[in-house]
């Protein structure tokens, strides 16, 4: 059997990679990655992709693929042939002898990728191929942990959506409330960044956006949006100013500023406004501060997980675009993923004494604990000893919290940081309804562990208030990611107030590793370019005003729906009363990942029968949407004719693809 694997390797951060993504990838007989046209043999540095992949695969088994300059459309006969010649390359490694390909790729492969599109070439010329993903860290998740915000909670939606189509479909999500993430940003067709402040000043929402680019990366960028796209006048003092000129009026420029250019393919993230927002990075409140020590910069913890990297790895200076993932994205699942974020059972479980993967090795080249968890000793983990030396604390000060996101089930889609996490910790929170226990297997001897499932907030509280007194570490592990229905906002609020340090460690969230099960991507040009995250209203938390499942229908695209099959008649009627076709495919996905794991595949109009008929109540998932039964056209990121700061456009690719893509005038009357 050959097989084809995505694999999703997060946004960019080396930590951020499964345990299971690195298992896969070592395993592979050869893994590829992608490069520009033309660039494979005169670049010098690896892209981001192969950067993350060097720490933790030889080099010798890496190979660079010229991508995405042909067409699975065959638009033209160059760009066919083009296209085909990505995928004739894979064909080549199975014709050599290879069973397992691997192909890395930023974030997750399901969303807003071009993995979807070389698998498709693959398809047609090696018949048989098995082709699979697994998903990733999406950008969206690492920014809203670096930036400390929470995406939903409660029934709170949360919609994606591309900007590179103009800042109609940004202003649209906006009207319908909830938190809104827009990728692309930067790109040479989003809007200007002017038009963008506009877009978020009169929605009221400009104050509270984040931007980010280059995640975990040298030069990481992540600053309020409010901030940055201040015109220049705003945020440059004069170089003089006279004492009478008051000091509320405007700074005297004698040229016009304008607002700073944004980075290429930055992740934007306008968090739906709450009365309490804890210690956001957009909106500060008179609480006491948190810090936090982000994934590029020292860590206090040590690195324990076995699965580290490469001798002498860590990110390159420079190194190039983002690559084989469309937008920022561009990971996917093998592993299924539970339905609401990371439910699933095994009540009961006891805890797993032992470091975990502390003993077993570690990175290649180098043994024992000491430097085996994250990234190389440059820019990553401290070693087995204690406080990272360069960067981090030299004692610890103070407690800290870190809310790790376990995944949606399976234990080996923990991420390498959320096992060093836990195996630091001096106590680890988990709730053996929804998370696996083998993922206790990663805590150390000495932990202390505390199940929570019939725990309330109170319960919990006294722990947080010991790391307060004692300078603890405490793991309070989540189920799926921790910013998506995590309910950790108020725990957040609480930990300021008692001063601790806080960290939200991303997970991979149920909606994408059901696409990585089903092998489907969610945005497809042409067809879907947005993803919507919310829940039926109804139960025992009322939705807010203008965010109901059908009024989301009315987009058409592509839907995720938390915590509904209880209530499957309701679902499905809204979803009908929004505009979708009856025959609209659906994805019902219970436990996946899990042992009990089911899929089913059916139309809109058999919705609530089929879920009925298997009596899914709870722990399922539903994704709906044209997307899920469409195949895929040309994606533009990796056209010959688009241009970025990292490519000049192909002037002849360049006029037939505005031609392509000229409106039609409308008929007359």
């Amino acid at each position: 059997m050959k097989r084809l694997i995505g694999v999703g390797v997060g946004p960019g951060d080396l930590e951020l990679v499964t345990v299971k993504a690195v298992r896969v990838l070592r395993e592979a007989d050869v893994v590829l990655v992608p490069v520009l046209a033309g660039s494979a043999l005169q670049t010098p540095e690896p892209g981001r992709a192969e950067t993350i992949i060097r720490a933790y695969v030889d080099a010798g088994k890496i190979k660079r693929v010229e991508f995405a300059l042909n067409d699975t459309g065959g638009v033209t006969p160059r760009r066919a042939a083009a296209w085909r010649a990505a995928g004739t390359a894979v064909a080549a490694e199975f014709a050599g002898g290879a069973s397992t390909v691997a192909f890395g790729t930023l974030g997750d492969p399901n969303l807003y990728s071009t993995f979807s599109y070389l698998a498709q070439t693959v398809r047609d010329l090696v018949p048989g191929v098995d082709v699979q993903t697994m998903a990733g860290i999406t950008a969206m998740q690492d920014l809203a942990s670096r930036a400390r915000i929470s995406l939903a909670e409660g029934t709170e939606p949360v919609t994606l959506v591309p900007l590179n189509g103009g800042v109609g479909a940004l202003e649209a999500a906006l009207a319908s409330g909830g938190t809104v993430v827009g990728y692309k940003v930067g790109a040479a067709a989003s809007p200007d960044p002017q038009t963008l402040r506009d877009s978020l000043h009169q929605a009221g929402r400009l104050e509270d956006a984040v931007i980010g680019a280059r995640l975990g990366l040298p030069g990481e960028f992540i600053t309020p949006a409010a901030e940055f796209l201040a015109p220049a006048a705003e945020f440059l003092a004069p170089a003089s100013a006279s004492p009478s000129t008051p000091e509320s009026a405007p700074a005297p420029t004698s040229e016009p500023k304008n607002i700073p250019d944004i980075p290429y393919l930055s992740t934007l993230i306008i968090p739906v406004r709450r009365p309490s927002r804890g210690s956001s990075l957009a909106r500060n409140q008179s609480a006491p501060e948190t810090r936090r020590t982000d994934g590029t910069l020292g860590r206090s913890y040590a690195a324990q997980c076995s699965i580290g990297p490469t001798e002498g790895s860590g990110p390159t200076e420079g190194s190039g675009p983002t690559e084989g993932s469309g937008p920022t994205e561009g990971s996917g699942p093998t592993e299924g993923s539970g339905p609401t974020e990371g439910s699933g059972p095994t009540e009961g479980s006891g805890p797993t004494e032992g470091s975990g993967l502390a003993e077993a090795g570690g990175p290649a080249g180098a043994g024992g604990p000491a430097g085996a968890g994250g990234p190389a000793e440059a820019g990553g983990l401290a070693g087995a000893g204690g406080p990272a030396e360069a960067g981090g604390l030299a004692e610890r000060a103070r407690g800290r919290v870190s809310f790790v996101g376990a995944g949606p089930g399976a234990p080996d889609l923990l991420t390498l940081r959320g096992a060093n996490v836990i195996a630091a910790a001096d106590v680890v929170i988990w709730a053996s309804s929804l998370v696996h226990p083998d993922v206790l297997t990663h805590a150390g001897k000495n932990a202390e562990i505390v199940d929570s499932a019939r725990l309330p907030l109170e319960g919990v509280l006294p722990y947080y208030e010991r790391a307060a007194e004692e300078a603890l570490n405490v793991a309070r592990v989540h189920s799926g990611d921790p910013s998506l229905w995590g309910a950790i906002q108020e725990q957040l609020d609480q930990c300021a107030a008692l001063n601790l340090d806080t960290e939200i460690v991303p997970g991979v969230s149920s909606f994408t590793a059901v696409a990585a099960r089903i092998g489907r991507e969610l945005t497809i040009p042409e067809v879907a370019q947005s993803v919507i995250l919310t829940r039926l209203g109804g139960g025992k938390t009322p939705m807010p005003p203008g965010e109901q499942v059908a009024e989301f229908a009315r987009h058409g695209t592509t839907m995720a729906l938390f915590l509904s099959a209880a209530r499957s008649a309701q679902l499905q009627d809204e979803l009908l009363a929004g505009g979708y076709p009856p025959d609209t495919p659906c994805v019902i996905a219970f436990q996946v990942t899990w042992p009990d794991e089911l899929i089913v595949h059916c139309v809109l109009e058999d919705l609530a029968a089929s879920i009925k008929e298997r009596k899914l109540w709870k722990h399922t998932l539903v994704l709906v949407g044209p997307g899920l039964g469409a195949g895929g056209s040309r994606s533009h990121l990796y056209h010959p004719g688009h241009f970025h700061g990292y490519r000049k456009a192909d002037r002849k690719a360049r006029k037939q693809l505005r031609a392509a893509h000229r409106p039609t005038p409308a008929d007359g009357p």
